[in-house]
């Protein structure tokens, strides 16, 4: 059998990273990374990369206290410098999100409004260290349609304001944004996913039913517990995002939703028999599969292959294309239909019957098209050709 159609091992998806990128994704493994600093490509980081991809994942905080931990020399004077600036903003902005948060909570509590708090900010207020272990663009609250408008009074009483644009949100699973000063965002959602999506039981009565509360500093708030969390994430990282967006948060946040869990651990068992639950398997078995490879998250292969039902045909190609669209990669597919194809297939056929894939459901960017010259157009295609021979060198010889 030829290596192009072989599984990947954990070692040879992190070798299919950049080196900038092997390194951001070490300080996602729940230790930091201190423990492998010794061993990570320092001599070979690019590092205008390292630093712009660690500012589009939000993980300042986790990189800077890696590169401390770094041998002697091997990061520049003025990277550590410029990262401890950018530190320092980290740390400033966490604590703006935790007094936002503290507001809305409160406010929404004090309206006697029913929430539900997601991802991110779910996540710190069950941690020791809150906000400052996770930080995020914006807050993400699961109310029930008819309390919108009663919600969004209770914040803007509060100091929250409108943002613009509220009619794009027409039909959407989430209202127009609240802004909070810094630019921090709040989101009302009606649901988790879009409109027209292919799961099951998405009512926000059941995402309730399934909450439980904690205690947050000196309030309760509510929250989903890990394996529904887990599910959540996978499905919103793997499905939503296409695998290509949050990719550092995902696999950061997995390490902290599953601390203390065995590989075997029955937990697991219930994540599997959750995502069964509303039709979520594929793209949870792949969100867990890159986490198990890039991070080493501590799930049995058992609970992977049940989730992912990969066909063996061509399966160690769409494991390569999966891999290198998670952290913008140079070697990335450079054609948009190319890299979905296999990621519909990676979906096991997921939403195909009525088209409901991401990108049908209001995701997809307008592109703009401008009229090129013909020498503007010869370059263009030579850099179309370098990078498909880039692309399918990773994916065929990888």
């Amino acid at each position: 059998m030829l290596r192009t159609f072989t599984p990947l091992t954990s070692g040879s998806a992190q070798a299919l990273l950049s080196p900038s990128a092997r390194v951001l994704v070490a300080a996602a493994h729940a230790d930091g990374g201190v423990p492998r600093a010794q061993d990570l490509p320092w001599n070979d980081v690019h590092w205008p990369t390292l630093v712009s991809l660690t500012s589009f994942e939000r993980a300042e905080a986790q990189l800077f206290r890696l590169l401390r931990a770094a041998p002697v020399g091997a990061v520049p004077d003025d990277v550590q410098q410029a990262m401890q600036g950018i530190f320092r903003v980290a740390v400033f902005r966490s604590d703006e999100l935790a007094d936002a948060a503290g507001v809305a909570a409160d406010s929404l509590q004090a309206a006697g409004i029913d929430v539900l708090w997601l991802k991110g900010a779910a996540l710190a207020m069950q941690s020791p260290e809150e906000f400052a272990i996770r930080s995020m663009g914006d807050l993400d609250l699961l109310v029930p349609p008819d309390q919108h408008w009663r919600a969004r009074e209770a914040l803007r009483e509060a100091g929250w304001c409108d943002g613009v644009g509220a009619g794009s949100y027409d039909g959407h699973h989430h209202d127009a944004p609240m802004l909070w000063r810094g630019g921090i965002r709040l989101e009302l959602h009606s649901a988790l996913f879009p409109r027209g999506h292919p799961f099951a039981s998405d009512s926000v009565a059941a995402w309730f039913a399934r909450g439980i509360t904690v205690r947050w500093l000196e309030r309760t708030v509510r929250v989903l517990p890990a394996n529904w969390h887990i599910v959540h994430a996978s499905v919103h990282w793997a499905w939503s995002h296409e695998g290509e967006v949050g990719s550092w948060q995902y696999l950061h946040d997995m390490h902290r939703l599953s601390a203390g869990w065995s590989g075997s651990d029955s937990n697991w068992t219930t994540v599997v028999q959750n995502a069964e639950s509303i039709g979520a398997a594929g793209p949870v078995g792949w969100a867990l599969w890159t986490a198990a490879l890039l991070v080493n998250l501590d799930v049995v292969e058992s609970v992977i292959s049940r989730l992912r039902r990969q066909r063996r045909l061509l399966s160690g190609v769409a494991e390569r294309e999966w891999v290198l669209r998670a952290f913008h990669s140079p070697a990335a597919s450079p054609s948009v239909a190319w890299s979905r194809f296999w990621w519909r297939r990676a979906m096991g056929g997921l939403g195909d019957a009525a088209m409901a894939w991401p990108w049908a459901l209001g995701r997809a960017p307008t592109r703009l098209t401008t009229q090129a010259s013909p020498a503007a157009e010869t370059h263009s295609g030579r850099r179309q050709t370098s990078r498909w021979r880039r692309h399918l060198s990773r994916v065929l010889g990888g």
